[in-house]
């Protein structure tokens, strides 16, 4: 069975009595074909979306971390000086904490001061 290129070209392979199996290769082509189109559509999909994402991230870690120093330059106490109406003074003497002891009609302490003095 020999061919040649005008018989290819005109398909005349593809009327002939065995042409069952040239079918079946060319169907199994076709199928290959579009499997491996529609696994190529899918990824640069999920391309498209990996990159919008990590451009998010990117967003909101900037966005993060203009908040981050705005907010550390808030807790700086020359900062907090000047927002201050009266001025902020320094203490000469470490701060002490205050204790308020309620008493019962009995003269006893309440439950909340005598688990607080232990």
């Amino acid at each position: 069975m020999k061919t040649n290129i005008p018989d290819i070209l005109k398909g005349k392979f593809l009327v002939k009595k065995d042409a069952y199996r040239s079918w079946n290769f060319i169907v199994f082509i076709t199928v290959l074909s579009l499997i491996s189109i529609t696994s190529s559509h899918m990824m640069d999909r999920k391309i498209r979306k990996i990159t919008k994402l990590s451009e998010e991230i990117k967003e909101l870690k900037s966005e993060y971390a203009d908040l981050h120093s705005k907010c550390m330059k808030m807790q700086l106490a020359s900062f907090i000086r000047k927002k201050l109406v009266n001025g902020l003074k320094h203490l000469e003497s470490p701060p002490y904490e205050l204790v308020i002891i309620e008493e019962d009609h009995n003269n006893n302490k309440n439950m909340y001061e005598t688990q607080s003095d232990q």
